[in-house]
């Protein structure tokens, strides 16, 4: 079978979809941990920094949602996007993209510098230097770096950032459970897709590493049924970071 590698940050939301994607098909893939401060060590082959960056053999291809379409055309079994319900799942994942993803970018867009925006932006730091040390000083900055990121910046560009935060999350929330419908996965499919592995892993991080108290998400009845069916389908840690960092399991949060 040709190698299968997987460029990126374990902190970045797109990086740990792709990787939920391999894992649910039960691929063997290295993770190759980049470094934010020299992108150019392990991914200048693209040319740029963007990530992630999926290598199946010679060949690499970027944009995670593309992901999943180029690993059902070489690896079939279990499809992401079964062409039956390419449609559905194509619409439902726009959302994902642009709606649920980019929201996770929120706190950094407009959020003020408070000791628990600087606790969050250091544990993150904490758990990217757990793969490529960064130095003590760039450890340190990386609350005021996470403000003046500019892919964090351009996707405040298309947000409504008049809509305060607790009501934006409301609504996505309410738009997830409406996504998830009678299940028992995201669309009403009766297997996981694309969808489900795309959105799973940025609900059960910040609980396993330490940047919540709670799955939060669990709170909603519909959505917790929904983490346990999705979770049955993944290792115990499918977020790429680093184990010894793991504070908290998914089946603890979702007792």
């Amino acid at each position: 079978m040709k190698s299968i590698k997987l460029y990126g940050y374990s902190t970045s939301p797109f990086v740990r979809k792709t990787g939920c994607f391999l894992y649910y098909k039960g691929l063997d893939f290295t993770h190759v941990p980049v470094n934010p401060t020299d992108p150019a060590s392990t991914i200048g082959f693209t040319n740029q920094t963007q990530v992630p960056v999926l290598q199946i053999g010679d060949e690499w291809r970027l944009e995670s949602s593309h992901h999943a379409h180029w690993l059902d055309s070489e690896f079939p079994e279990k499809p992401l996007c079964p062409p039956e319900h390419k449609e559905k799942i194509e619409e439902i994942d726009a959302w994902v993209s642009d709606t649920f993803l980019a929201s996770i970018f929120r706190f950094a867009i407009d959020g003020e510098m408070s000791l628990q925006f600087r606790f969050r932006a250091w544990r993150l730091a904490a758990i990217l230097s757990a793969h490529t040390p960064l130095p003590e000083r760039v450890r340190h900055q990386w609350p005021n770096a996470l403000k003046a990121a500019p892919f964090i910046q351009e996707m405040g560009k298309n947000m409504n950032l008049s809509e305060s935060f607790p009501d934006m999350q409301m609504r996505i929330a309410g738009e997830l459970v409406a996504h998830i419908g009678d299940g028992p996965y995201l669309g009403g499919f009766d297997q996981p897709t694309m969808l489900d592995l795309a959105v799973f892993p940025q609900l059960v991080w910040g609980y396993m590493f330490g940047l919540e108290e709670r799955i939060s998400a669990a709170a909603h009845p519909v959505v917790k049924a929904w983490l346990r069916n999705v979770a049955k389908h993944l290792p115990d840690n499918p977020v790429l970071a680093a184990d010894e960092l793991q504070v908290e399991t998914i089946a603890e949060g979702l007792a």
